[in-house]
């Protein structure tokens, strides 16, 4: 009789596994190609933003497979081509440029391999290249507007009219950089007419080091900079290393992405920083989740951009709303 109930236990057992196995089995790859993982700990949010989405939505029973493209389009295209061969059903991409996996997302578009585009919005040549599901992207240009916003409130304070700030741009970045010192330029303008918007690229590696390299030459040309704001978090903090290595006190940063060290600078009331323009990842990480789920399990044709919350400002004044030590991402 114990034989007997054992050998049914067993049975049980098996089955089960076997229940469990095919359940694993029946799980949808989704490949997702991160931009850059090294230096822009940022896309770390995204990865979180993704795997929410998947808690909340059990039934979906996605799996996924990040790669890291490193800032480097080869390194995105063979990635693309690895998570293919690994049988991802879609993919998420955040790609490295404004147009190289175009060629390679029409071609499996066409194979019925849906693409979601993420945080960098592609330039197609014409219409019909535009074959992807749907772009998830912050407002590039708010970005830039919100820093500007922080930066007028800070400069009406100096009782200047003619003002003078730093941006440092990314022009690998092409439209998307141009945006974001548009925004910022714009919003500046509009409140002080005569004040002087210094753009600089940085074209280097994108880094805090590139960064600081090309500031600490701007700096010994230009005597008086007041406020300083960039592309994002690694260009400003590599301006701000700058204005230290050279004792430019007078100087003041904001941030743009969501940086621990910048949060952290703020929180603790070092002076120079007076303001972080939050582009929250773990939304983008799940609304591009969801938009991936609606194109290949719903079948649902969605709208050329799907809609994110706009940033937010975070200044010394604020800080203390945010709970960003908690934010896993960072």
């Amino acid at each position: 009789m114990k034989r007997f109930g054992a050998m049914i236990l067993a049975m049980v057992l098996l089955s089960s596994m076997s229940t469990w196995a095919q359940a694993k089995d029946k799980q949808t790859l989704i490949g997702v190609s991160i931009m850059e993982l090294t230096a822009y700990t940022w896309y770390l949010g995204v990865i979180d933003g993704c795997k929410k989405w998947a808690t909340d939505h059990p039934a979906a029973n996605f799996a996924f497979q990040f790669e890291d493209s490193h800032s480097d389009v080869q390194t995105m295209l063979n990635n693309v081509e690895s998570l293919l061969a690994a049988d991802a059903k879609g993919i998420i991409l955040f790609p490295a440029d404004a147009s190289s996996a175009i060629p390679t997302i029409k071609q499996n578009v066409a194979k019925g391999i849906p693409f979601v585009i993420g945080d960098y919005k592609q330039q197609p040549s014409k219409p019909s290249d535009a074959v992807w599901a749907t772009f998830v992207g912050h407002d590039m240009k708010a970005l830039g507007v919100i820093s500007g916003k922080i930066a007028v409130t800070y400069l009406k304070t100096l009782g200047k009219t003619n003002p003078v700030c730093l941006f440092v741009s990314r022009p690998t970045s092409g439209q998307v950089s141009a945006d974001r010192f548009n925004g910022f330029k714009e919003t500046i303008l509009a409140s002080f007419p005569k004040a002087r918007i210094i753009e600089e690229g940085d074209s280097g590696a994108g880094s805090r080091a590139s960064s600081q390299d090309l500031v600490e030459n701007v700096l010994q040309r230009e005597s008086v900079i007041d406020v300083v704001s960039g592309h994002n978090d690694a260009e400003v903090v590599g301006a701000y290393n700058a204005a230290v290595s050279q004792k430019r006190t007078a100087m003041k940063f904001i941030g743009i992405a969501g940086d621990k060290d910048v949060l952290t600078f703020i929180s603790k009331g070092n002076p120079a920083w007076i303001g972080e323009v939050l582009q929250d990842p773990v939304v983008l990480g799940y609304q591009a989740t969801d938009a991936i789920y609606r194109s290949l399990v719903k079948g649902e044709k969605l709208p050329p951009t799907y809609n994110l919350p706009q940033p937010e400002g975070i200044t010394p004044a604020n800080i203390k709303n945010y709970n960003w030590q908690t934010w896993s991402w960072l």
